[in-house]
Parts: structure tokens; C-alpha cells; sequence
């Protein structure tokens, strides 16, 4: 169970820094006596320094890999399109800090991940301008570019169930992102050796990008979990439910450039800078009946489907009560990301395979892989 808590609390909750966050513990019941006074007094005090100490790095850590994701899911390769080009891609970040420890008197917690990710996929229409409007090869339009992507998914509790090979998972995740960049050849490009070696000039762009989630998810038990509080074992029934929203914002400026090879293969180098700004909510909760065993000969067990009408024979040989739990936040964010870039483009005649890699700082890392159409 706690496992379960500090996965979804981990894995799925992609947040941000300056956070006020309310956490607690709730007993009642004739079993709450056996519990340390602690849990449910001054122990709440101990989940504070938990969130303060843990999650709130955690929530910010998943943050600046929104956003270095956010920045990669223009799929933009050398920044150029010839007349029209379709595709889709995705677009993934990670973050990874060193562990974290957080105890005091009453709990000591094992070192947890400091960890973040996030995956934005794409369906892209790229045009030039001078194109569209009919303009020579030669006018000044032709050196422009349009890159706009977007999508809105969907996962349903089937498919997550499915992905997951778990049926104890409800609930629903959705995704939506849109964007786009104007790009803009600064200096032509340059051919040399009957052009099987191209200079690919200087390209820059500005773009704007938002990515929204929205989670709910409920874990549910097949049986209670086993729980411990300073040596007292007890059975811990209910639902793990985590809900989560958020909206992350990036304006972006970058300029590329590269190395053509034998008309198909062009090699990418680059950097740009980021002004990013989000804001987020999640909550993350478990209410279920707690029984203590009392008598050790007796067997324990509190399957699912009976933990709301429980025998009373074993409720009188066991104390018995009801605990909750409960950790709810909500944040905004601003950060500047500067980034590098490098990435390899295919022209594949009328297919075009783009990969880009960014670097952010010290672990900080994205990846776009995109295949697109051109026309």
C-alpha cells in the first residue's frame, strides 16, 4: 500500500514549485486507541515535513520536464518546409535528481525517487507561407515557415486497464496540447562538391506552446493491505483515489543550423531559451476500515467486497475503526529553461523522419521523434 502512495505520487503527479499543500491523518473508532497518539495528532505534522521535504521537490522536479517537453513537441528538424507537410510525433522529458530521506521521531521513511516525466503527442501541419499565397521560389516569403501541432487524447478506464494488465484501476486520463512556431531562414543555405555536402544556413523561430492534463484515477484494492504504526499490525481497507490537473505554458525562441549529406540525411545543432508558467492541482486520498488483530490464531484478511459490511463476530474479537488519509495541493510556477539542441532530419523523397534530443541542465533531458508527409 505504501507503494501504491508513493507510485502514484511519484510517477503521476507532474507539478510545481511554491505549493501549499494540506495533508492528514484521521481515525475513528475503537482501534484508533491502539494507534500512536501521535498518527493523528502531532504525526500530522510529520506528513507537513513529508510534503515540504519530498513532494514539493518531486512536484517541481516533473514540472521542468513538462516543460522541456512542451518545448519538443514542435518536431521542427531544420526549421524548413517546402510547401506543405502532415505528421505525427511525440515528445518526452525526463528528470532525475538524487533520492531523498525524510524522518523524524515518529515515521523514518525509506530514500524515495526524486523523479519527473512527461510525454506530449502530436499531430503536426507545417506550411510555407510563400507557397500558399503563390509566390516565386526566389520571393522573400519563401523563407518562412509555419509549424503548428496539437492534439487532444484521451485515455479511457478500458485502456487503462488494459495497459496497466491490472483490473483494480478506474478512472480516466485526458491530454491536450496546441502550439505552434514561426520560423525563418536568416541565412541561405550553402552547397559545396555538387551540393552532396550542404551547409544548411541559419534558421530561427519563435513558438508558443500549452499542454493540459486532467487524471482521475482510483486504485482499487483487492484486499485490505497490511499496515504497521511503531509494532502495531493491522489490516487497512478502502480505495486509493489521485486526482490531478494541470496547464503548462512555453513561449520559446531558437536558432538552428547543421550539415546536409547526400540530399537525404541533415544533421542539426542548436540552442534556444524558454519562458515557461503553469499551474496545477492534485489530491491524493484513502478512506477505508482499519481492523487490529487481537487474536493472533485467527485469520485476518478484509476482501474488498466486505469491507463495507464486515462480520461482527470478527469485529468483536478485533478493534476496529475507520482511517483516512488525505494530501491535496495546488501551485504556480514560472521558470526560464535555456536548451540545446541536436537532431538528425531523413528526406525520404515525400517522407520526412525527424529526431531531436534537448538538453536542459544537469539531468534534464527530452527526446521528439516525428514522422511526417511532404508535399
Amino acid at each position: 500500500m505504501k507503494f501504491r502512495i508513493v507510485f502514484l505520487s511519484t510517477v503521476l503527479v507532474t507539478l510545481f514549485a511554491q505549493t501549499e499543500l494540506s495533508a492528514q491523518f484521521t481515525c475513528e473508532g475503537t482501534a484508533c486507541s491502539f494507534l500512536p497518539s501521535q498518527l493523528t495528532e502531532t504525526g500530522n505534522a510529520t506528513l507537513k515535513k513529508f510534503e515540504k521535504g519530498y513532494l514539493d521537490e518531486v512536484l517541481k522536479t516533473n514540472l521542468e520536464a513538462g516543460f522541456l517537453a512542451n518545448v519538443g513537441a514542435s518536431n521542427i528538424g531544420t526549421g524548413t518546409v517546402r510547401r506543405i507537410q502532415i505528421g505525427v510525433s511525440a515528445s518526452a522529458a525526463g528528470y532525475k535528481k538524487d533520492d531523498i530521506q525524510i524522518q523524524d521521531d515518529l515515521i523514518k521513511y525509506p530514500k524515495l525517487p526524486n523523479v519527473g516525466g512527461a510525454v506530449i503527442p502530436s499531430i503536426h501541419l507545417d506550411i510555407n507561407p510563400g507557397w500558399l499565397l503563390g509566390t516565386d521560389d526566389g520571393s522573400f516569403l519563401r523563407r518562412f515557415g509555419i509549424f503548428l501541432h496539437g492534439m487532444n487524447v484521451a485515455v479511457t478506464q478500458d485502456q487503462l486497464q488494459t495497459a496497466s494488465n491490472n483490473k483494480n484501476y478506474e478512472g480516466r486520463i485526458a491530454v491536450r496540447s496546441y502550439g505552434g512556431m514561426l520560423r525563418y531562414q536568416l541565412v541561405e543555405k550553402e552547397g559545396f562538391l555538387m551540393n552532396l555536402i550542404t551547409w544548411n544556413g541559419i534558421n530561427v523561430g519563435v513558438g508558443h506552446h500549452v499542454m493540459e492534463q486532467n487524471m482521475s484515477l482510483s486504485y482499487l484494492e483487492g484486499k485490505a493491505a497490511q499496515i504497521e504504526f511503531q509494532g502495531v499490525k493491522g489490516k487497512w481497507g478502502g480505495d486509493t483515489n489521485f486526482l490531478f490537473n494541470t496547464k503548462v505554458q512555453t513561449t520559446n525562441v531558437d536558432l538552428r543550423t547543421g550539415i546536409g549529406l547526400f540530399w537525404v540525411a541533415n544533421l542539426i545543432v542548436g540552442g534556444g531559451y524558454s519562458w515557461n508558467s503553469g499551474h496545477n492541482s492534485a489530491s491524493l486520498s484513502r478512506r477505508g476500515p482499519f481492523i487490529i488483530s487481537a487474536n493472533q490464531d485467527l485469520p485476518l484478511e478484509l476482501p474488498r467486497e466486505y469491507q463495507t459490511v464486515l462480520d461482527q463476530q470478527l469485529l468483536a474479537q478485533n478493534p476496529n475503526a475507520t482511517l483516512g488519509f488525505r494530501a491535496s495541493g495546488e501551485s504556480n510556477s514560472k521558470r526560464g529553461i535555456g536548451y540545446g539542441i541536436v537532431g538528425l532530419e531523413l528526406d525520404l523523397f515525400m517522407l520526412k523522419v525527424i529526431a531531436e534530443g534537448l538538453y536542459g541542465g544537469k539531468d534534464l533531458y527530452s527526446a521528439n521523434l516525428g514522422l511526417k508527409l511532404s508535399f
